[in-house]
């Protein structure tokens, strides 16, 4: 049987944070009529019964921020998902997140944190029973949830079709990977790192410029800002100030311990202040 004891929390009305064991979190927003969950994580334990059976009984859409394994390694038990149309290179089964590669990442995320999780990775994490169809999810796609909406925006940068959502009730706005104090830039979204730095920098300038719409931010790893609490106020500002120093010459490199090695690799970010940037492919100090 699968593990049913993933942790929730309701942090503002009708918005649930699900920690997946550190591996990453999940939301789900409640309306008076219907739900939306929000990334299905790595795919550990039984995430479709804790939402339906500890959060919510209204029917519900299923939409991922994108297409990372450690945000759709769930997808497989759900019968339909949103996904922008740029990240949808995983409806081939043989492109979707691998048992190996969840089990993988579960484990390091183990390790690096030191701690002992009340799921089996032998049982819990487990091969997808089907795949999931994939709906093309858009820029500005509104879903009304009765009493709420929640509106889906594309930030680029992360990967090609990195999604942000705000929800009007509540003024939240819940970024997925889009935003982090240890932001990963794929380098492999245009012809050169410079002009993917460029575009991801138009798209934080873009959802930033939003910040009338929302009071608080939260990205889907809580490990440097705690689960239930948002994202320090500086971080989206700070992301846009170190994209312009790598673009005007300006920037600070560092090596740091890469926190997904398992053998102690160290990695070049550029930094500012509270934030660092990174490439998932290639070097950030060579753009």
């Amino acid at each position: 049987m699968l593990s049913k004891t993933m942790p929730y929390y309701e942090f503002r009305k009708g918005i649930f944070e699900i920690d997946e064991f550190d591996c990453g979190s999940i939301f789900v927003v409640v309306g008076e009529d219907r739900a939306l969950l929000l990334d299905m994580g790595t795919g550990i334990g039984d995430l479709k019964w804790v939402l339906e059976n500890r959060i919510t009984d209204k029917p519900y859409d299923v939409a991922v921020t994108h297409n990372h394994g450690d945000h759709i390694g769930g997808a497989g038990w759900f019968d339909k998902i949103w996904i922008h149309p740029a990240d949808m290179n995983w409806s081939d089964p043989s492109v979707a997140p691998s048992l190996t590669f969840r089990k993988g990442y579960a484990e390091t995320i183990r390790n690096r944190e030191g701690l002992n999780y009340a799921y089996d990775p032998d049982t819990d994490i487990r091969p997808w029973p089907q795949s999931p169809e994939l709906l093309p999810l858009e820029d500005g796609r509104v879903f009304d949830l009765g009493g709420r909406r929640v509106t889906a925006y594309h930030c680029p940068g992360h990967t090609a079709g990195e999604m942000v959502f705000i929800d009007d009730l509540t003024h939240t706005l819940l970024c997925g990977d889009a935003f982090n104090r240890n932001w990963l830039m794929d380098s492999r979204l245009a012809s050169t790192g410079r002009a993917c730095a460029e575009l991801s920098l138009k798209a934080m300038r873009r959802i930033y410029a939003m910040r009338g719409q929302y009071d608080a931010v939260y990205n889907f790893h809580h490990d440097f800002r705690g689960f239930g609490s948002p994202l320090p106020e500086n971080v989206m500002p700070n992301l846009i100030r170190c994209l312009e120093s790598l673009l005007d010459g300006t920037a600070v490199f560092q090596e740091v311990p890469d926190p997904l090695s398992s053998d102690g690799a160290t990695k070049i970010v550029a930094v500012f202040e509270n934030v660092s940037i990174s490439c998932l492919s290639g070097r950030i100090d060579q753009l």
